[in-house]
């Protein structure tokens, strides 16, 4: 793999850890406004509630000083924003359609944090022209700033890039054409573990700045007469775009394929680090299997069929790959039992507060995940409920204990809901890893009984990784 930056986040990018260790800093661009601070706490707040993980990689270093328009891949709807708006160094203005602007409380959201409307022919009453969206984008890029555009233009429900439109090409020679000097264009790829699921892991793999100026000058004899009307630099660099994001984000040929190359990605990780954790780096597994993605056909077909012939014995003994690689010996297994029991003990009187509080926000987003809905629209929509559900009970709450108790109880409502919240999702969190601590000492004591024929088949499956 190539040398990189990985940021393994708990959420807000801060830190950041290379690949065996090494660690660095961020260069954080200074709030200079509370409502600033407030955005940036809010946001990281709500990520932190939605996703128990999220990682970054950075191949190379982020502009800091100069104007930068990211460009990313659209698979998770209005998880997509909230992720990057945590974890970009520089809160960035997005680049959205109009149609959101419709609805009178997001609407109001979207201008409050900086947002600017694009509009399409497609959408109905969309008869604007986008000359002001241009306009407000070269003002921001002319002042250092920070823009977000998702050019493909519609959330994805393939594992695979859209084709890229031309918008963000525009923008940036437009505002190139306007004085705005050293703009990159930084490709961001966003690969969930499971975007329709709360709790999960996200990766956010920040590909190689795109100097437009150099872009430009490689492109053109004349380098000073290019803007947004040249339409062969629009071409060019939208193929650059193109290229960028499908080396950063999740481009599969089918789910099958993605299912199956990130599961070999990740046996082969596991045994290659030697690392007996039922989790691998999600960073580095999502990294090696958009690698795979990229080889020839013939091989991708050999590490699917490799790998489905190894999940088959997998399901008919009923253990996953991390459950029997994974070395539990009993002293470990009885301390790391002791230990879960005696932290749930502790948290146990917050989380059934936290539990009768929150049944109904619990519920609202149970009926929500049933809906029968892409796993886009789901990964837009638990969210979302998750948020209204949850402020609306916190906020009722809130409101009795001030009518009844006095503005004293109001404080410490709004101070105490968030942990009663965290002590629940811990909590459960907890349950199931000693569930997946039982299966894993089950598992070693089982793998001794396990045929040899399983070995050979999950050799196999490594074998065909290392070998593309």
């Amino acid at each position: 793999m190539a040398p990189g930056t990985v940021c393994a986040l708990r959420v807000r990018v801060g830190v950041v850890a290379s690949d065996y260790g090494e660690r660095v800093e961020i260069e954080q661009a200074p709030r200079s406004s509370m409502k600033d601070k407030f955005i940036e706490r809010l946001v990281s707040f709500l990520t932190r509630s939605v996703y128990r993980d999220v990682e970054v990689f950075v191949s190379s270093g982020l502009p800091t000083e100069t104007p930068m328009l990211a460009v990313s891949n659209h698979f998770g709807g209005f998880a997509d924003a909230l992720v990057l708006l945590d974890v970009m160094p520089r809160r960035p203005g997005i680049v959205a359609r109009d149609v959101i602007w419709r609805t009178p409380l997001v609407g109001r959201l979207m201008n409050w944090i900086g947002a600017i409307p694009v509009h399409k022919a497609e959408d109905r009453g969309s008869t604007s022209s986008n000359d002001e969206m241009f306009k407000s984008c070269y003002q921001a890029l002319a002042e250092g700033g920070n823009l977000l555009i998702f050019p493909e233009g519609v959330t994805r429900n393939e594992p695979s890039i859209a084709p890229v439109k031309t918008g963000a090409a525009r923008i940036a020679l437009g505002a190139r054409a306007h004085g705005v000097a050293g703009l990159n264009v930084v490709p961001v790829g966003i690969h969930y573990e499971d975007k329709a699921a709360l709790r999960s892991r996200v990766f956010v793999n920040v590909g190689s700045p795109i100097d437009v100026d150099a872009a430009i000058a490689a492109d053109s004899n004349d380098a000073h007469d290019v803007d947004a009307n040249d339409r062969d630099a629009v071409r060019s660099l939208t193929e650059q775009i193109t290229t960028a994001l499908r080396q950063a984000a999740p481009d599969y040929d089918s789910w099958s394929e993605a299912q199956l190359l990130t599961a070999g990605s990740e046996i082969t990780l596991r045994s290659l680090e030697n690392d007996l954790a039922m989790d691998v780096d999600l960073a580095l597994r999502d990294r090696l299997a958009n690698t795979l993605a990229d080889r020839p056909a013939e091989c991708r077909e050999s590490i699917c069929e490799a790998v489905s012939i190894y999940h088959d014995d997998l399901d008919a003994l009923g253990y996953s790959d991390a459950e029997l690689h994974s070395r539990l010996g009993a002293g470990t297994f009885v301390r790391s039992i002791v230990w879960q029991i005696i932290f749930g003990v502790f948290l146990l009187p917050f989380a059934l507060v936290g539990a009768v509080v929150n049944i109904i926000p619990f519920l609202v987003v149970k009926a929500v995940g049933a809906l029968r809905f892409a796993p886009s629209m789901l990964s837009t929509l638990k969210p979302l409920a998750a948020f209204g559900a949850f402020g609306a009970v916190w906020g009722i709450v809130i409101w009795m204990c001030v009518r009844s108790f006095g503005w004293e109880a109001g404080v410490a409502a709004f101070v105490l809901l968030p942990v009663y919240l965290a002590a629940v999702i811990v909590l459960v969190e907890r349950c199931a890893l000693m569930w997946g601590l039982v299966r894993r000492r089950r598992a070693t004591e089982s793998v001794r009984q396990l045929p040899t024929q399983v070995a050979e088949r999950r050799a196999a499956v490594i074998e065909s990784v290392l070998a593309a």
